[in-house]
């Protein structure tokens, strides 16, 4: 049985979205879900992601965050299964299967542990790319104005350093999307990569 929000003023309206900008709870479930999504594709071990999310729903948790774990773990199955059966170890060609999947702020994550790893123009190519995942997230959430905000920066870098992010084959597209903040994110393609 979910447990139910208790009726304390603004706490319905508080429980009656998921949000990680503005909720502790939600920003926990998120983080502690994408970091073990990333571990997991990393290592190939989809144990990773079903083991945290596990613990989260052994909780007595509200609706809203259950629907939220579901619907990660759905789509992280599908991400990994995508992953393993066309042998995609490049992780710049796996960050295109997450961005795929509407999985932007794990696309975040993973690729930070590709930034951390380069320097100069792929750096700042990385961190555009970073951005405009962000962009993605921060739309997700209604946050129109961050997503603004952060859409033109990590247009102007992801065009000035293209060069270094030759394994998408739409940039153009995803660039002309940011421009316009079009909400809706496009599929990324790659000649590496057999769309499903």
């Amino acid at each position: 049985m979910k447990k139910k929000p208790t009726s304390t003023p603004g706490r319905n309206a508080m429980l009656s979205v998921f949000d990680p900008f503005n909720n502790r709870l939600a920003r926990d479930i998120r983080n502690t879900l994408s970091q073990a999504f990333t571990e997991a594709i990393m290592k190939l071990d989809k144990s990773e992601f079903q083991h945290a999310a596990r613990k989260w729903r052994t909780g007595n948790i509200d609706d809203i965050y259950a629907d939220y774990i579901e619907d990660r773990l759905d789509r992280y199955e599908q991400a990994c299964e995508q992953i393993k059966t066309n042998g995609i170890d490049d992780a710049k060609i796996q960050i295109i299967v997450i961005w795929n999947h509407g999985l932007f702020f794990e696309v975040h994550e993973h690729l930070e542990h590709l930034w951390q790893q380069t320097a100069g123009d792929e750096r700042k190519a990385f961190k555009g790319l970073i951005q405009a995942a962000g962009v993605y997230v921060h739309l997700e959430f209604s946050h129109g104005q961050a997503a603004g905000r952060l859409a033109g920066k990590a247009a102007d870098l992801i065009q000035k350093y293209a060069d270094c992010l030759s394994f998408i084959g739409n940039l153009n597209v995803l660039i002309d999307k940011l421009h316009r903040l079009d909400s809706v994110p496009p599929l990324l393609e790659s000649p590496a990569l057999r769309l499903e």
